[in-house]
């Protein structure tokens, strides 16, 4: 079931897409990266895969349409942008029980690392695809909660930053290296793979059923 939810940030309107099962095991925030959004190809995939394996899943826009007209993107403000929406959208009827993660993708997943570290009690646990998680470095000691990184093998820059970065992360925390994938997953197969790590990890944390849903999707 897709709900749209309405919330303020700023002291303006803001609305994100609830994908919520029947039953759900947890909620995935997805954050976007700098040139994305509330409709990204990628982020709607893993909503979608997460959502038929039991898992809620919450898309939005942390930015204003001027913002992304200029290409503004600036970790800080948008690391507190998403910690009031997180803060908000934890009050909603039917999840407000419920286990919240945050999935960044890029420059969104340092923007919720840093949401993680400034703000510890907000979430469970943080899934980076393709993460610049390297942007925050400098607080990477700070974040306590588990965290998976999901790096392609072929996207070797950013593959090292999240090397690095994984040595200095003090709670639980893997790295999960797609083999043969590039840094958007675009390879045949690639970003199901991703998916099911998703899946996997948070089922490591979580009680889960299966057999779980599988996507034969690809972009």
């Amino acid at each position: 079931m897709k709900e749209v939810i309405h919330l303020k940030m700023e002291k303006q309107p803001w609305e994100g897409d609830l994908y919520l099962p029947q039953s759900p095991k947890a909620v995935v925030i997805f954050v976007h990266g700098s040139g994305s959004g509330r409709y990204s190809a990628r982020n709607n995939f893993f909503a979608q895969y997460l959502f038929k394996n039991g898992f809620a899943s919450f898309l939005f826009d942390l930015t204003f349409q001027a913002e992304k007209e200029s290409g503004y993107f600036e970790v800080n403000t948008f690391s507190q942008r998403l910690s009031l929406l997180t803060e908000q959208l934890k009050h909603h009827k039917g999840i407000s029980h419920l286990p919240f993660f945050f999935f960044g993708g890029s420059t969104g997943a340092a923007v919720a690392m840093a949401s993680a570290a400034n703000h510890p009690q907000l979430i469970k646990g943080i899934i980076s695809r393709g993460g610049r998680v390297d942007l925050v470095a400098a607080i990477t000691p700070k974040v306590k909660c588990p965290v998976l990184l999901i790096v392609g093998e072929l996207d070797r820059e950013v593959l090292y930053f999240n090397q690095v970065v994984f040595s200095k992360l003090p709670g639980k925390k893997e790295l999960k290296i797609i083999p043969e994938a590039g840094h958007l997953f675009e390879e045949p197969g690639k970003l199901e793979e991703a998916a099911v790590a998703t899946k996997d990890w948070l089922c490591s944390l979580l009680p889960c059923e299966e057999p779980s849903f599988h996507m034969n999707l690809h972009f």
